[in-house]
């Protein structure tokens, strides 16, 4: 009975993964040139950050709608503040001349770091 309850659980737990895994696209699209360079042009070190030696990671998944604006979709950061920064930052972003479909979705990773900057 032991044996049927564990294989159960497991077959429970593959399903729901694999329903959840149909909701993200195959491979993420390529970041486009001009779409990568407005957003590192957009997002600035927050000075609180610096002056406070904060470093860390953002890891962002977007979209542009069919009017070239950006969509945040997921947001994960190291440091809540920064994910929080980042996001605002993005908010209002408008791509132009964008060759990009909006039922791509694109991943991107944004690094804080004291040293490099």
């Amino acid at each position: 009975m032991n044996k049927f309850v564990m294989l159960f659980a497991t077959a429970i737990l593959i399903s729901s993964a694999t329903l959840s895994a149909k909701n993200l696209p195959a491979t993420a699209a390529k970041v486009p040139v001009e779409f990568k360079q407005e957003i590192i042009n957009r997002i600035d070190y927050p000075t609180y950050a610096q002056y406070n030696f904060i470093e860390g990671e953002v890891w962002l998944k977007l979209a542009l709608n069919e009017n070239s604006e950006l969509r945040v979709i997921d947001i994960s950061s190291t440091d809540q503040k920064l994910g929080k920064h980042v996001k605002k930052e993005l908010s209002t972003l408008f791509v132009e001349n964008a060759e990009s479909s909006e039922f791509n979705v694109y991943y991107l990773k944004l690094k804080f770091d004291l040293v490099n900057f």
